[in-house]
């Protein structure tokens, strides 16, 4: 050991060994910083720090946000969340931030179109649902069709005005024409399209998508396009001419000219309905509608007797047709129930002494509980059964015995008379 017996030398030591090891202690700092230990791993933590707990995607959006910190999210990371429910189209009743007021309102249109073409399709028969001048209709209910009626049907989230929107029924290939509008094939035929009135024009969408923006003229003319209003309704008399020519074009449309028993012919200025059989077989009874256009008898829809919802059926094919020409009864629900000749009918017109032989039955046509005959000599009658017995009686005309029969049993017999 070296003493130093110089106080000044001693003091210079001292100095020299305190700056060494201040410099030592900032290197030491410097790589602690650079170099820092390695994290803790699970099996270090204590048992008292439990992990952190991450919130899995499907809780409450709003409990996760409760930290301090907020980090930024990619458009990459957000989910797509479907809020279409299977059975209902969700409307966008609020908008969010990312989307501007077009694009709701047609979201809107969108979904409507959805939710109504599809009750239509699947309950729309069975209700009466109808194009009347061109919008949604209801008619058994005699109402037009709402957003109110899609939601309590259950298609559509409510939120919406009904007020607001119209929803329409009609040929896509007519809206086609109009300035403004384009219409995908896929909405080109009979379909719903929903339209909301902006100024003076209407947007329009469909179930494919948005179709353009139309004047209220335009929009205007579409609906009447679609008018049902074709002037008064008559029964035609057999006496009449139209009668007679009506016939011929039936006739001249199947292809040979035949004789007709005729239980009613029904017309407006446009369309006419007839219900008719030949004579050789009373109870193949048909039902055929004709146009007319520009004073010629067209048929536009024969065997509309096969149809078990006629409102909805043939207003598909002719929206232009009133459909209070049809007749009130469906013939499609007596098929198989309808026959040329019922042995009650003889027995109870042998009972009333209206025959003394069954040649002197002209006319027949009868169901299992009620029938119309006319006899050789004019003389009509109608029949039903009661407590199992047949009974006949006397009628003056085929109004009375229409009417008779109705009240009797509740039912509109009209498909058995025939036409005076």
């Amino acid at each position: 050991m070296i003493i130093l017996k110089n106080k000044k030398w001693r003091y210079a030591y001292v100095l020299i060994g305190i700056l060494l090891f201040l410099c030592a202690a900032c290197a030491w700092g410097k790589a602690g910083v650079e170099n820092p230990l390695p994290p803790v791993s699970q099996n270090d933590q204590q048992d008292d720090d439990p992990p952190a707990e991450i919130p899995s995607s499907n809780e409450d959006p709003e409990n996760n946000n409760k930290g301090d910190q907020e980090d930024p999210i990619s458009d990459e990371t957000v989910p797509v969340i479907n809020k279409i429910e299977p059975e209902k189209t969700q409307t966008v009743d609020t908008k969010p931030f990312w989307q501007s007021e077009a694009a709701r309102i047609t979201n809107n249109l969108i979904s409507i179109a959805a939710a109504a073409q599809k009750d239509y399709k699947e309950n729309g028969a069975k209700r009466g649902w109808m194009s009347k001048d061109g919008l949604l209709y209801n008619y058994y209910e005699g109402k037009y069709i709402t957003t109110d009626t899609l939601v309590a049907d259950g298609y559509l989230e409510k939120g919406l005005n009904p007020s607001d929107y119209k929803i329409l029924l009609l040929n896509g290939s007519d809206l086609e024409e109009m300035d403004g509008a384009t219409v995908p094939a896929a909405s080109a035929d009979f379909g719903v399209f929903a339209a909301i009135k902006q100024s003076n024009k209407y947007l329009i969408a469909s179930t494919s998508g948005k179709i353009g923006t139309i004047s209220e003229e335009s929009f205007n003319s579409l609906l009447a396009k679609n008018n049902q209003n074709n002037g008064k309704i008559v029964r035609l008399s057999s006496a009449s001419v139209e009668y007679e020519r009506i016939l011929n074009y039936i006739s001249l449309f199947e292809g040979r000219f035949d004789e007709y028993y005729v239980r009613e012919i029904r017309m407006d200025n446009k369309h006419a309905v007839v219900v008719f059989s030949n004579k050789a077989n009373t109870a193949n009874i048909k039902e055929y509608i004709l146009e007319n256009e520009n004073n010629f008898w067209e048929v536009v829809y024969p065997n509309a007797q096969m149809e078990y919802y006629p409102i909805t059926t043939i207003n598909r094919y002719i929206p232009t047709l009133n459909v209070e020409l049809l007749p009130t009864y469906t013939l499609a629900s007596w098929r198989g129930g309808i026959y040329r000749e019922q042995g009650g009918v003889e027995a109870a017109l042998f009972s009333a002494k209206a025959i003394s032989s069954s040649s002197e039955i002209a006319y027949q046509c009868a169901t299992a509980a009620c029938a119309y005959a006319v006899l050789t000599n004019g003389s009509r009658y109608a029949c039903y059964s009661e407590g199992g017995i047949w009974k006949a009686k006397f009628v003056a005309s085929d109004y009375e015995a229409r009417k008779f029969l109705k009240e009797k049993t509740g039912i509109d017999y009209g498909f058995l008379i025939l036409d005076d």
